[in-house]
């Protein structure tokens, strides 16, 4: 019980995804919000995320940010909240933040928006980085094309984090998240961003490589086929054969 009530006053990051489910969302935001603005506001704002979100963390995250937005927008002060929230010491908090920027007014472009996003993709904590591409993904999805071109360059960064981030931000059948459903009937769109990864020596970000594939296979396994032949001719190193072998998981289960 000690270690909830830390969590939900954001004096603690969490440890584990269970952490991250249990925690009091309307505690915290108390805890962490309350002190940032006049108490008829934190109860307007709690107010409205809870008649907007559905049932899930997801939806909580991305209507918490929303709120957030909008209503530091209105008060001009949605930067020095921001800034309060990225540098907390909950993650949670920190993933607020990076729900925020989705919905920051002027809206961002696309290259505002990555370069804002890029430190919460880099973040230690393993939940701050899931909440930094799943607050972008959206915005990222409505011109594949230019966020592909942006994210090629993320794919060479020399910080691991910021590589898996280019891959797992597109994946077509993302976890927790609405799949992409261009993606998954025209994968080749992405190959650009995942050639350049074919010899990824981190497993983390291997991992992320693979299962983009694995994703892509579900629908079009003949083309994942050939882009895994292709890499093997082209690459016989153990990381390239460990991305194609775990690739091709859910086209050889059903061989």
């Amino acid at each position: 019980m000690e270690r909830l009530e830390s969590l939900n006053s954001g004096l603690v990051p969490t440890t584990n995804l269970n952490e991250c489910i249990k925690l009091d969302q309307d505690k915290l935001f108390k805890a962490v919000i309350g002190p940032l603005c006049s108490e008829s506001l934190l109860n307007v704002m709690l107010k409205s995320i809870a008649d907007n979100h559905s049932s899930g963390i997801l939806p909580r995250m991305k209507i918490t940010g929303s709120v957030l937005a909008e209503t530091f927008s209105e008060t001009h002060s949605l930067k020095s909240v921001y800034t309060a929230l990225s540098q907390h010491v909950s993650d949670t908090a920190r993933g607020w933040a990076c729900f925020i920027l989705p919905h920051w007014l002027p809206e961002l472009s696309l290259p505002e928006l990555l370069t804002r996003i890029k430190p919460h993709a880099k973040d230690a904590h393993f939940g701050v980085r899931e909440w930094a591409w799943l607050a972008v993904r959206g915005k990222l999805e409505l011109d594949l094309a230019y966020s592909i071109e942006l994210l090629s360059h993320w794919a060479v960064d020399p910080e691991p984090f910021i590589r898996r981030f280019a891959v797992e931000c597109l994946r077509p059948r993302g976890v927790w998240c609405k799949h992409i459903g261009r993606l998954k009937e025209q994968p080749a769109i992405a190959l650009p961003l995942l050639e350049l990864m074919k010899n990824e020596p981190e497993i983390y970000v291997q991992d992320s490589v693979a299962n983009w594939l694995n994703d892509a296979s579900k629908s079009q396994p003949q083309w994942v086929s050939g882009v895994c032949e292709k890499w093997l001719m082209e690459s016989d190193s153990k990381s390239t054969q460990r991305i194609v072998k775990r690739a091709l998981r859910s086209i050889n289960k059903c061989k």
